[in-house]
Formats: C-alpha cells, structure tokens, sequence
C-alpha cells in the first residue's frame, strides 16, 4: 500500500503537533513542580567539609516563580544573586538560569532531580560544560539540595 504524499504529510503534521503539545503539558507541569519557596544549601565536595558540615554554604530561601528565581539568600540573609530566567527540559532532566552571583554572570548550566518536597540542582560556572552528575567541585560545579519550605 503506497501512502499519498500529502496524506504522509498530514500524518507527520498531526504526529508532530501531538508531540509538541505533551511536551509542553509536561514542561509546564515540571515547572509547577519547580515553584516554590526552597531552603537548602551547596553540598560540600566528598559529603562533608573541615567543620563537619554537609553544606559549604547554606541557602535561607531561595525562591522559583514564573520561570525565574526572585530570591535567593544565604544563611545571613544576604543575596547570593539574581536570575533573570530559567530554562527547563523535563526530557533531559536540565536546568539553567541565566543571571548572576557575587562574582559570575552569564549562562549556568544545570541539571535537576525532583522527588517530592527535596530538589537537587547541580549547576555549572558560566563558561563551563553542563554537570553529568551531581557533586561539588569548588569554583566548576555546585551541588544543591533544597528542602520545599512549607506555608
């Protein structure tokens, strides 16, 4: 049975329409997850650091709304930066923001796992490939692990 050209061309339109919009419903429902109020902190390398302590810097709050993290402060209350937007690929499990910390600014690429009320974020300097896996490497990568804060 030969295909008509422009049947096939229907049959590939529909398909990719179909796939376009279950990728987007589940982008926007990652997003959702994403949403929220997080306090957690950057893993130190190997697990723990000199003092003892899992975190190498502590994250009071760090806030995920409309594609864009309006607060983010370490245990001082002090900013740690400001992120202007965030790409997310449920399908690659990726996560960048694009804004700045105290000292770097640009592109920092990411990727993510979400289980419940506990999101892991692992996010690359600008200017370096995207983390394979989730571990601190001072000054390359950061590990995080957040905690949603509840109301």
């Amino acid at each position: 049975m030969k295909i008509q050209p422009f049947k096939l061309f229907l049959i590939a339109t529909t398909l990719f329409t179909v796939a376009t919009s279950v990728f987007a419903a589940t982008a926007k429902d990652e997003t959702a997850k994403l949403e929220g109020t997080w306090v957690g902190g950057v893993r130190n390398p190997g697990g723990k650091g000199k003092s003892g302590a899992a975190f190498m810097v502590q994250i009071s709050e760090m806030t995920i709304k409309d594609g864009k993290i309006s607060a983010c402060k370490d245990g001082r209350g002090i900013s740690l930066g400001n992120c202007k937007n965030l790409t997310l690929d449920p399908a690659k499990k990726t996560l960048d923001a694009n804004g700045n910390t105290k000292d770097k600014q640009g592109d920092f690429p990411g990727i993510y796992r979400i289980n419940g009320d506990t999101l892991e974020w692992c996010a690359a300097n600008p200017g370096i490939a995207r983390p394979k896996d989730f571990f601190t490497t001072p000054q390359v990568q950061f590990h995080m692990v957040f905690q949603r804060k509840k109301p």
